[in-house]
């Protein structure tokens, strides 16, 4: 019964994911969800008391495994071109599979400000840390133009995640289908390395493309 029981948390959990994250409803009530996952609303209410306590644990949840996952990709060994070719590679396929993640983060903080602590993360390393002295030996050896690890960072991010933001936007006058924007977002992996670095974006990163389009 306990095995039964995180099952079925973990599938109102996933499906709310879906509904909020990939389908952006991010106004769905726990009737919807529950709808959609096949199990009776009072579950929902069973496991996480209310929407409200379900939307927290959905938003620290996403929050700190995306600020893990970052933080994992920038602490490795790589080189650093190659590991912020993961990095952007990391944001773009986060992007593709949950289109309208940043949308809910967003909406979410600016609903409830005090919710903001979560985004740093307590005793947190900052990302601008881990690359500080590997961006600082970049410029030195005058491979990139002078520029603080914060603006750098959000330069990264921003290229990234507008055009997830702004994807009703741009679908809408370019008229491109869903299939047509994912191949457009996997393009920019290239173009934002290319825009950094004026170099080509490593073939290990790639080949990430063909995985992405076959699913």
């Amino acid at each position: 019964m306990l095995e039964e029981g995180v099952q079925t948390e973990k599938l109102i959990r996933e499906t709310a994911k879906q509904i909020f994250f990939q389908k952006g409803c991010l106004k769905a009530t726990t009737q919807e969800i529950a709808n959609e996952a096949g199990v009776n609303r009072a579950l929902i209410h069973y496991y996480f008391r209310s929407r409200e306590q379900l939307l927290d644990m959905l938003l620290e949840e996403v929050i700190c495994e995306k600020r893990e996952k970052m933080h994992a990709i920038l602490n490795t060994s790589l080189p650093f071109r190659e590991k912020i070719a993961a990095y952007i590679s990391f944001l773009v396929d986060r992007g593709i599979t949950y289109p309208y993640l940043d949308n809910f983060i967003i909406s979410e903080i600016a609903r409830r400000p005090e919710k903001r602590e979560i985004l740093s993360g307590r005793n947190s390393i900052k990302s601008c840390d881990l690359i500080r002295e590997e961006l600082e030996e970049e410029i030195k050896r005058g491979r990139i133009a002078p520029i603080t690890p914060e603006h750098f960072l959000m330069n990264l991010s921003s290229l990234c995640n507008y055009p997830l933001l702004a994807k009703s936007i741009f679908q809408t006058i370019h008229g491109m289908t869903d299939a047509t924007y994912t191949r457009f977002l996997l393009d920019r992996k290239e173009v934002i390395f290319r825009t950094i670095f004026n170099v080509d974006l490593p073939e290990t990163i790639k080949d990430t493309k063909t995985n992405i389009l076959s699913k």
